[in-house]
Protein backbone atom coordinates (compact mmCIF):
# COMPACT_ATOMS: atom_id res chain seq x y z
CA UNK A 1 0.00 0.00 0.00
CA UNK A 2 1.60 3.46 -0.80
CA UNK A 3 2.26 5.49 2.38
CA UNK A 4 0.21 8.08 1.03
CA UNK A 5 -2.96 5.95 0.74
CA UNK A 6 -2.34 4.70 4.07
CA UNK A 7 -2.02 8.34 5.96
CA UNK A 8 -5.29 9.35 4.30
CA UNK A 9 -6.69 6.33 5.20
CA UNK A 10 -5.58 6.81 8.98
CA UNK A 11 -6.83 10.20 9.09
CA UNK A 12 -10.05 9.01 7.94
CA UNK A 13 -10.37 6.61 10.60
CA UNK A 14 -8.96 8.96 13.19
CA UNK A 15 -11.26 12.02 12.35
CA UNK A 16 -14.14 9.82 12.58
CA UNK A 17 -13.31 7.99 15.56
CA UNK A 18 -12.95 10.82 17.74
CA UNK A 19 -15.92 12.45 15.83
CA UNK A 20 -17.92 9.43 16.50
CA UNK A 21 -16.81 9.17 20.36
CA UNK A 22 -18.14 13.02 20.44
CA UNK A 23 -20.88 12.39 19.03
CA UNK A 24 -21.70 8.68 21.39
CA UNK A 25 -21.58 11.23 24.06
CA UNK A 26 -23.72 13.63 23.35
CA UNK A 27 -26.33 10.83 22.42
CA UNK A 28 -25.46 9.35 26.34
CA UNK A 29 -26.28 13.25 27.90
CA UNK A 30 -29.63 13.29 25.17
CA UNK A 31 -30.57 10.36 26.95
CA UNK A 32 -30.05 11.16 30.04
CA UNK A 33 -32.20 14.65 30.00
CA UNK A 34 -34.82 13.17 28.22
CA UNK A 35 -35.10 10.29 30.92
CA UNK A 36 -35.25 13.12 33.48
CA UNK A 37 -37.83 15.00 32.40
CA UNK A 38 -39.59 12.63 31.65
CA UNK A 39 -39.32 11.22 35.52
CA UNK A 40 -39.79 14.53 36.54
CA UNK A 41 -43.06 15.32 34.83
CA UNK A 42 -44.73 12.25 35.15
CA UNK A 43 -44.03 12.66 38.76
CA UNK A 44 -45.60 15.95 38.67
CA UNK A 45 -48.49 15.42 36.01
CA UNK A 46 -49.18 11.76 35.91
CA UNK A 47 -49.26 9.17 33.45
CA UNK A 48 -52.77 10.94 31.86
CA UNK A 49 -50.24 13.52 29.89
CA UNK A 50 -47.53 10.18 29.07
CA UNK A 51 -47.51 11.36 25.35
CA UNK A 52 -47.21 14.85 25.52
CA UNK A 53 -44.52 14.39 28.32
CA UNK A 54 -42.46 11.61 25.71
CA UNK A 55 -43.00 14.60 23.03
CA UNK A 56 -41.30 17.41 25.27
CA UNK A 57 -38.56 15.02 26.74
CA UNK A 58 -37.72 13.80 23.22
CA UNK A 59 -37.35 17.41 21.86
CA UNK A 60 -35.81 18.67 25.06
CA UNK A 61 -32.99 15.60 25.14
CA UNK A 62 -32.75 15.57 20.95
CA UNK A 63 -31.95 19.47 21.62
CA UNK A 64 -29.19 18.95 23.80
CA UNK A 65 -27.90 16.53 21.62
CA UNK A 66 -27.83 19.14 19.16
CA UNK A 67 -26.30 21.53 21.04
CA UNK A 68 -23.24 19.59 21.85
CA UNK A 69 -23.01 18.44 19.06
CA UNK A 70 -22.68 21.93 16.98
CA UNK A 71 -20.60 22.90 19.84
CA UNK A 72 -18.30 20.66 20.68
CA UNK A 73 -18.21 17.51 18.23
CA UNK A 74 -18.26 19.29 14.89
CA UNK A 75 -16.48 22.44 16.42
CA UNK A 76 -14.29 23.19 13.59
CA UNK A 77 -15.60 21.52 11.05
CA UNK A 78 -18.48 22.05 8.65
CA UNK A 79 -21.40 23.86 7.90
CA UNK A 80 -22.32 26.28 10.97
CA UNK A 81 -24.23 29.73 9.89
CA UNK A 82 -23.98 31.98 13.01
CA UNK A 83 -27.57 33.85 12.09
CA UNK A 84 -30.36 32.61 14.51
CA UNK A 85 -32.20 31.11 11.31
CA UNK A 86 -29.40 28.86 10.55
CA UNK A 87 -28.93 27.80 13.85
CA UNK A 88 -33.18 26.71 13.83
CA UNK A 89 -32.84 25.27 10.03
CA UNK A 90 -30.33 23.05 11.57
CA UNK A 91 -32.07 21.93 14.99
CA UNK A 92 -35.05 20.99 12.84
CA UNK A 93 -33.23 18.77 10.72
CA UNK A 94 -31.44 17.25 13.08
CA UNK A 95 -34.95 16.78 15.29
CA UNK A 96 -36.08 15.07 12.38
CA UNK A 97 -33.32 12.46 11.58
CA UNK A 98 -33.29 11.62 15.10
CA UNK A 99 -37.11 10.43 14.67
CA UNK A 100 -35.65 8.48 11.41
CA UNK A 101 -32.69 6.80 13.40
CA UNK A 102 -35.05 6.19 15.90
CA UNK A 103 -37.62 4.25 13.65
CA UNK A 104 -34.64 1.75 12.60
CA UNK A 105 -34.04 1.37 16.75
CA UNK A 106 -37.59 0.51 17.38
CA UNK A 107 -38.45 -1.43 14.24
CA UNK A 108 -35.44 -3.94 14.88
CA UNK A 109 -36.36 -3.80 18.60
CA UNK A 110 -39.76 -5.09 17.78
CA UNK A 111 -38.90 -7.32 15.30
CA UNK A 112 -36.18 -8.74 17.90
CA UNK A 113 -38.95 -9.06 20.17
CA UNK A 114 -41.66 -10.27 18.25
CA UNK A 115 -39.24 -13.28 16.08
CA UNK A 116 -36.81 -14.09 18.93
CA UNK A 117 -38.79 -12.59 22.19
CA UNK A 118 -35.70 -10.61 23.24
CA UNK A 119 -36.13 -8.63 25.96
CA UNK A 120 -37.14 -4.78 24.65
CA UNK A 121 -34.02 -3.48 26.86
CA UNK A 122 -31.64 -5.63 24.87
CA UNK A 123 -33.36 -5.01 21.53
CA UNK A 124 -33.24 -1.87 22.41
CA UNK A 125 -29.54 -1.83 22.34
CA UNK A 126 -29.15 -3.53 19.32
CA UNK A 127 -31.46 -1.23 17.88
CA UNK A 128 -29.61 1.68 18.85
CA UNK A 129 -26.53 0.25 17.90
CA UNK A 130 -28.01 -0.54 13.86
CA UNK A 131 -28.89 3.06 13.94
CA UNK A 132 -26.29 4.58 15.17
CA UNK A 133 -24.32 4.95 11.63
CA UNK A 134 -27.10 5.92 9.89
CA UNK A 135 -27.67 8.21 12.92
CA UNK A 136 -24.07 9.47 12.43
CA UNK A 137 -23.54 9.37 8.67
CA UNK A 138 -27.15 10.90 7.62
CA UNK A 139 -26.33 13.92 10.37
CA UNK A 140 -22.96 14.67 9.79
CA UNK A 141 -23.98 15.23 5.86
CA UNK A 142 -27.29 16.81 6.04
CA UNK A 143 -26.98 18.94 9.49
CA UNK A 144 -23.15 19.74 9.11
CA UNK A 145 -22.09 19.38 5.70
CA UNK A 146 -19.45 17.18 6.82
CA UNK A 147 -18.54 14.39 4.43
CA UNK A 148 -17.20 11.65 6.23
CA UNK A 149 -15.10 9.46 3.84
CA UNK A 150 -12.73 12.28 3.79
Amino acid sequence: MDGNLRSKIMVLIRKNLFRSIKYSISGYIGFFILEGVTYILLREYGYAHLIWIDALAFFLGVAAEFLINEYWTTRNEGYHSTSIQGHIWRLFKFEFLNLLGNGIAIAVQLSLLHFFDLYPLIGNIIGSGIAFPFNYAVQMKSVWKIDISS
